[in-house]
């Protein structure tokens, strides 16, 4: 073949890279399905563009490679390739006519597993200070675009590492085991427009080189061990930057009142120490997460943002009310105000625009977290036209009435319902099994009555194994879960993976529906502190996925099933305080869990080795209780007469001096009559008997 242009990207091809045609100029395979390893022999010396991301490629980058001079783009990118970076420089380097690098102008080696220290691009590998110095300082001064991210780099970055790359503008290091040691008064000999420090080293001080750095577009200092008051410059500098993401420090002091002249679209800043009131948002910013900080007072009471479609004010210490001013925000496709001390009518906010039709509140809603508040009020009747909602948690509030029969009409896409700890009352609604696509419903700690509805075993979504994709989730904060009697954070990807349904601590009463044995997708099963009789289902052995049931402090009577033991995902039983008897089932997993004896607590008629009681005793003991359980009725009844009617006798001559009088009277009468006879019977029988001898 004797092409100069091969461009076969973003197809399904599979095998292995083929030896490129000598003449070649830019070959492009990438977003296939190769795999294997490079050829070991690339000669291609007219290749300028070569693109391989996103496949399946394995092994080590080739030496052959380093021989490509007039590489201008190489981008391996989003593959297993792995080995020690460097070695595949220091040895393609000893052939010193390589003038590798020297148009390259975009170098992508990110998303693989390379290991080793960061490259020194600029050094002659034996001596690098030297080498710095002198004419091939300008190998990789063409360079504008290094993504060397997702990596498993490990080395102490300083000065000179960035002292030749004069074009540089995007540079990605992230999360790679990198230290940054740069001089605080160093001016970089670039001008990045994006620097992506994600999950590096920068701290504990703010990088003041970053100061001279206004043209960068895009900065990420997410977890990068930040332990600093940002300085004011900061805010003036990036001020016309479109993303901003500073995560997971430990970055204080308050947010400046010009916050609100930014031009930043998207600015993270959750998971730090700010302190001080919420400023008014910038009024382009489409993405604004300032949660998990020490943010206090009230929100601002005039929001004026109509672009935002994602605000994050989570675990703060916001007082006050929900300002009407969020309502306005029509964009909004993801709110979380969870764990603040926010108060109030749930409602009001949205009612105020009732009348105006022309309010879009909601609409494009996948997500509303108000949880953790001292709200009240109704369910909010809003939501009615939110019929793109996933995800719910209205839980730990003051809320009260019913669930509404509305949710799956309206909102029929929801996964998420999260209304624990209100006081919500009336009956489960039955109209809950028409969503398909819920698979978590968490109602526990209200005052709900009545019985389970056996078409809750409907719930599709539940009746499924759970499968492994999490694309719907693509935020990253994590979310309380009640699971196995703890309080544990798990983000929403892993909520995907959770298959729950918790009814626990309610008035709920009567049968336990045995369809309920149909949902074998669950994972977590709570219906603990409620006034359930009778048995526990029979099938309940069918949810294989199970890893925690709780049915305690209810009152279950009979036999455990046998079935019980074929949970072998069971981490987390508890059975106790019921009416249950007879033999504790047995099973590897059943005698793998903890506190054995407190998982079965509570039930006296239980016997077995996790408490204790013999069973073979035991039934000896039960054997003669049950003789009498099941005596003929036919005795019991003649027995009961007997005794109530000598009692009724006996009682009545207690009662009554005459009647007893009477009765002793007649027995006198009776003895003598009885002993005449029998005094005459005898003498009549003696006399035949002598009459009779000889």
């Amino acid at each position: 073949m004797s092409a100069e242009y091969i461009h076969l990207g973003s197809n399904t091809l599979t095998g292995q890279v083929p030896k490129l045609p000598i003449h070649i100029s830019r070959l492009d395979l990438s977003s296939n399905s190769l795999s294997g390893s490079l050829p070991s022999e690339l000669y291609a010396p007219a290749l300028e563009d070569l693109m391989l991301a996103n496949n399946q490629l394995t092994g080590t980058i080739p030496l052959s490679i380093f021989q490509l001079t007039f590489l201008y783009r190489l981008d391996l990118s989003g593959n297993h390739l792995e080995g020690d970076i460097m070695q595949c420089w220091k040895e393609s380097d000893a052939n010193s006519t390589s003038q590798f690098g020297w148009d390259l102008f975009s170098l992508a080696l990110n998303n693989n597993n390379l290991t080793g220290q960061f490259p020194k691009f600029l050094a002659s590998y034996n001596n690098f200070n030297d080498f710095l110095l002198k004419e091939n300082s300008k190998s990789f001064g063409k360079l504008k675009h290094l993504d060397l991210s997702h990596n498993k780099l490990d080395s102490v970055l300083v000065e000179e590492h960035f002292a030749g790359l004069s074009n540089l503008e995007h540079l990605d290091l992230s999360y790679n085991s990198l230290i940054l040691a740069i001089n605080q008064k160093w001016v970089p000999p670039f001008r990045l427009k994006v620097a992506r420090f994600q999950s590096c080293q920068v701290g504990p001080n703010f990088p003041e080189w970053l100061k001279g750095q206004s043209n960068i577009d895009v900065l990420v200092l997410g977890d990068a061990n930040l332990d600093d008051v940002v300085p004011e410059w900061f805010w003036v500098t990036f001020s016309r930057a479109s993303i901003l993401q500073a995560s997971g420090n430990k970055l204080h002091g308050s947010l400046p009142a010009n916050l609100r002249h930014m031009s930043a679209g998207y600015i993270h800043l959750g998971s730090n120490k700010f302190t001080g009131q919420v400023p008014q948002f910038p009024i382009n910013i489409a993405r604004l997460n300032l949660s998990s900080n020490f943010l206090s007072g009230s929100l601002p009471s005039g929001l004026n943002a109509p672009l935002l479609e994602e605000l994050l004010l989570a675990n703060n210490q916001l007082t006050g009310t929900i300002p009407s001013s969020i309502c306005r925000l029509t964009r909004m496709k993801r709110l979380d105000l969870s764990g603040n001390h926010l108060e109030g009518d749930i409602g009001q906010c949205w009612k105020e625009f009732d009348a105006n039709s022309t309010n879009q509140f909601g609409y494009d809603m996948l997500s509303l977290a108000l949880n953790n508040n001292d709200l009240i009020g109704e369910f909010p009747k809003f939501l009615q036209r939110s019929s793109g909602l996933m995800f719910l948690d209205l839980s730990y509030n003051k809320l009260f009435g019913g669930l509404p029969e509305w949710l799956p009409q309206k909102m029929s896409h929801l996964k998420i319902l999260r209304v624990r700890s209100n006081m919500f009352s009336g009956h489960i609604p039955k109209s809950l099994t028409f969503l398909d696509s819920l698979h978590y419903l968490d109602i526990a700690h209200n005052n709900i009555s009545g019985s389970i509805p056996w078409s809750l075993s409907s719930l599709k979504a539940m009746m499924t194994v759970v499968s492994q994709d999490t694309g719907d989730y693509i935020y990253e904060e994590s979310i309380p879960v009640i699971t196995k009697d703890q309080k544990r954070d798990y983000t929403f990807a892993i909520y995907q993976l959770l298959v729950v349904l918790d009814l626990s601590s309610n008035s709920l009463a009567g049968q336990v529906p045995e369809e309920i044995t149909l949902l074998i997708g669950l994972t977590n099963l709570n219906l603990s502190n409620n006034q359930l009789t009778e048995a526990i289902p029979n099938q309940i052995g069918d949810l294989r996925q199970l890893d925690s049931l709780d049915l305690s402090f209810n009152e279950f009577s009979g036999a455990i099933p046998s079935s019980l033991s074929a949970l072998t995902y069971l981490s987390h039983l508890n059975l106790s305080y019921n009416n249950l008897s007879g033999a504790i089932p047995s099973g590897q997993q059943l005698q793998a869990l903890d506190n054995q004896r407190y998982i079965y607590i509570g039930n006296p008629g239980l016997c077995g080795d996790p408490v204790g009681r013999n069973c073979s005793t035991h039934d000896a003991e039960q054997s003669g209780l049950e003789d009498i359980d099941h005596m003929p009725s036919d005795y019991l009844a003649m027995s009961i007469g007997f005794v109530v009617g000598l009692w009724t006798v006996f009682c009545t001559m207690l009662m009554k001096r005459t009647w007893r009088a009477a009765f002793f009277q007649f027995v006198d009468m009776m003895y003598d009559m009885v002993y005449v006879q029998v005094a005459v019977r005898w003498a009549h029988m003696m006399e035949k008997t002598q009459d009779g001898a000889p």
